[in-house]
């Protein structure tokens, strides 16, 4: 549980980054995106319609998980209105290796490794589940065996026994009282099975899918609707399968009945348009080439301390322009300012030397990457945009890695991250 303050000791627990604001911890969060925030909440809570996907684009740091574990603080009607399904892809992905098959599958997961129903409708539901999966399995298996030789050969490859045509149950690869989420992203062997088995049946699963919440719905006898929120996505590290998701299966998840709430990579976000859905973007915003409210980093910074006397203002300036408009980058920058103050220069307070030990710290981490994407590097930072199609790849990755920042107000604008700026001198 997150503390205030009260001396260099406190504050690298105080200001770890690596994780997002808990539920419980709402009295750090400060809403530093002011109305963009509200448009959200508000649409979200308005719309009736299962179909309609509320996409967040966004890179690491700028708080999309924070606001998400928050929305029951930001407005009582959420937990009223909606059981709220949060699937954070980290805890449940190889984040190296997702398709469509993965997301669709944990989502059912999710529902019976967490719900309030007794023992008995949870197994129910599995069951039920298992069921419906083996029924599926059965179908592509038959149809498998009507295939030519070439495309049974591929389509055979990586099960379990090298052939479909085992009539095993998918769920006989989990114990009876395991987490499967937990299972299926520790195995590799079930993950490679399942996608051998579903991946050309994906509308077929969806249907499954879809099956599972109704009954789910019906055993839990709730008047409230599902919101799910896909959390994560965008750390995806294959870009190519993030891309497919995106851009080829995104229609699969628009069908699955109930609300949703989808995190995205930034760099898609104007390359994807579903149903005319616009994504919303958690970014700062540019003006005439300077971050708009960028003094409003020192709020957080400000609710994570109790003794102001802990960081100068100087200091305190120079971690906010160094930072960005990236939270994650503020609050490490400042956490590792705190160890240098105690470890090396041995003060009782962050100032401007602290904070460029930790930022030239810092700098040495990206080093190789910066080193890697000069030649990109160098050009978002002198025309501060993307001029054709060639360039999406290595956004996506500078993006991924840190080392590029973007910003929208009308228009998007792009920036390499302060920290590397000596880099590519």
């Amino acid at each position: 549980m997150l503390t205030k303050a009260n001396t260099l000791e406190d504050m690298y627990n105080s200001f770890e980054f690596n994780r997002p604001l808990s539920e419980d911890e709402y009295a750090f969060f400060e809403n530093i995106y002011d109305g963009k925030l509200t448009r959200f909440i508000n649409d979200v809570k308005r719309n009736k319609v299962h179909q309609r996907i509320f996409f967040i684009a966004g890179q690491r740091g700028n708080g999309k998980s924070t606001i998400l574990n928050n929305l029951k603080n930001k407005n009582q009607s959420f937990e009223e209105s909606y059981e709220i399904r949060h699937i954070q892809a980290m805890e449940v992905f190889d984040i190296s290796e997702v398709d469509i098959v993965d997301i669709l599958l944990v989502i059912g997961f999710d529902l019976i490794d967490n719900n309030r129903l007794d023992g008995a409708k949870t197994k129910e539901l599995r069951d039920k589940f298992a069921n419906k999966l083996q029924d599926l399995q059965e179908l592509s298996s038959g149809e498998l065996e009507k295939t030519t030789s070439t495309a049974s050969s591929s389509l055979k490859q990586g099960s379990a026994e090298g052939s479909l045509s085992t009539k095993a149950s998918f769920f006989s690869y989990f114990s009876a009282d395991s987490k499967l989420s937990a299972i299926y992203k520790t195995d590799k062997h079930i993950r490679e099975e399942a996608r051998t088995r579903y991946r050309f049946k994906t509308k077929d699963l969806l249907n499954t899918i879809n099956t599972l919440i109704d009954e789910y719905k019906k055993l839990s006898n709730s008047p409230k609707e599902i919101l799910l929120i896909l959390d994560g996505l965008e750390r995806l590290s294959n870009i190519e399968n993030t891309n497919k998701i995106f851009k080829e299966d995104i229609a699969l998840l628009r069908d699955v009945k109930c609300f949703k709430i989808i995190t995205m990579p930034l760099y898609l976000k104007e390359q994807i348009d579903i149903n005319e859905i616009k994504p919303i973007d958690f970014t700062m915003e540019i003006e005439e080439g300077k971050i708009k409210n960028i003094e409003n980093l020192k709020l957080i910074v400000n609710k994570r301390i109790e003794n102001n006397d802990l960081i100068t203002p100087e200091a305190m300036d120079l971690a906010v322009t160094m930072s960005g408009g990236n939270i994650r980058q503020l609050l490490e920058i400042i956490q590792r300012a705190s160890t240098e103050a105690t470890d090396i220069f041995e003060t009782d307070k962050v100032d401007v030397q602290e904070v460029k030990s930790a930022i030239k710290i810092l700098k040495g981490h990206y080093a190789t990457r910066t080193q890697i994407h000069s030649k990109f590097l160098h050009k978002i930072k002198n025309t501060h945009t993307i001029e054709d199609e060639d360039d999406y790849s290595s956004l996506a990755k500078t993006i991924r890695d840190g080392l590029v920042f973007a910003y929208f107000n009308g228009t998007v604008y792009y920036d390499i991250n302060p920290i590397i700026a000596g880099n590519l001198n």
